[in-house]
């Protein structure tokens, strides 16, 4: 069953040495989950403290989708605590445990499926984590940073099909009907950051002095698109890639929308979404072919506080030669129909 992994990062302060340390523990569990490669993150208080000050938090989540055919049990998810999970291989070669922030076990309707002799005692009781949980778990700390003036980034990483794009925006497709950004409420399927950004506008929508804008693109090969745009226009990616003032990398050239308010941001993406690279492949009958990286900055013109959210919707991990087109075609089950 393929694995989705979440990693969280936030130029915030960790909040106790206690969640510090097992941040730390979590960070060292994945080879992409460095927190050096964080050190860019800056404050972005109108009166930012040094680096010296600033301090980074880092979380890695990992989430188990469902079964999609018969199959032995590989993995056990644990959650001990907020912030404190576990994971252990099973049923292979070399059984290890694996330290994570958060551990997300998804598989709903395994036990149709999976060989019950390889199941370990236990199995039975883990909670099954659903999308609302998701986000309370890992979104609400994220909001909040984000209303105090941070930089939060949201990195998801995992082979194509495992969950990526499910768990950060829900249903996402252009042409679905069942796709977050075409109700007004939250909805049993809704992401991470529909979650958030309904969550946002709710608390903050009305204050005098918020503002929300958003860059929207997505990395193809070396091409970067984007999607705000009504051309869909590409240029080489080190075309226009340049630090901001802020000191972030920044694509200079894509364009920048104001979105005043939820049902905006909701009109926004449906567009953008319809000029995103997507292919029906082995793995995914709607996969996304490229990185997606969606840049929301909020502003607080009376506390003079600006936060800013980096989501990055990558790529499937695995090698560009595994992936072949696919052909699906819509097979109506007679008796439910």
């Amino acid at each position: 069953t393929p694995h989705l992994f979440l990693r969280f990062a936030s130029n915030a302060k960790a909040k106790d040495q206690k969640s510090e340390n097992c941040l730390k523990r979590s960070s060292h569990s994945c080879p992409w989950s460095n927190p050096g490669s964080c050190q860019s993150s800056l404050h972005l208080h109108s009166h930012a403290p040094s680096m010296s000050d600033a301090a980074i938090r880092l979380q890695v989540a990992v989430r188990c989708k469902p079964f999609t055919g018969p199959d032995k049990l590989g993995v056990v998810l644990r959650q001990h605590e907020p912030g404190n999970a576990e994971v252990e291989t099973v049923n292979c070669e070399r059984e290890v445990r694996l330290p994570f922030s958060y551990a997300w076990w998804s598989a709903y309707g395994y036990k149709d499926v999976v060989d019950q002799a390889s199941l370990p005692p236990g199995v039975n009781s883990i909670p099954l984590v659903d999308q609302k949980a998701c986000y309370d778990q890992v979104g609400k700390v994220m909001l909040s940073d984000l209303l105090d003036g941070h930089a939060v980034v949201l990195f998801a990483y995992g082979l194509s099909g495992s969950g990526k794009t499910f768990t950060v925006f829900g249903v996402d497709g252009a042409g679905d009907p069942d796709s977050w950004f075409q109700f007004d409420k939250p909805q049993p399927l809704w992401g991470i950051f529909p979650r958030l950004s309904y969550d946002l506008y709710n608390q903050e929508g009305s204050t005098p002095g918020f503002g929300a804008s958003i860059k929207y693109f997505q990395n193809v090969h070396d091409t970067v698109r984007d999607l705000l745009s009504p051309a869909a226009v590409e240029k080489h990616f080190k075309e226009g890639m340049k630090l901001d003032k802020d000191g972030f990398m920044d694509m200079t050239w894509c364009r920048r929308r104001l979105v005043p308010s939820f049902s905006k941001l909701r009109e926004i993406i449906g567009q953008a979404n319809r000029r995103k690279c997507i292919s029906p492949t082995q793995f995914n009958w709607c996969s996304t072919r490229g990185h997606c990286i969606l840049e929301m900055e909020v502003a607080n013109g009376i506390s003079g506080t600006r936060g800013r959210l980096y989501l990055c919707d990558l790529a499937g991990a695995e090698p560009a030669g595994d992936i072949h087109y696919a052909k699906y075609v819509r097979v109506v089950d007679p008796e439910t129909g």
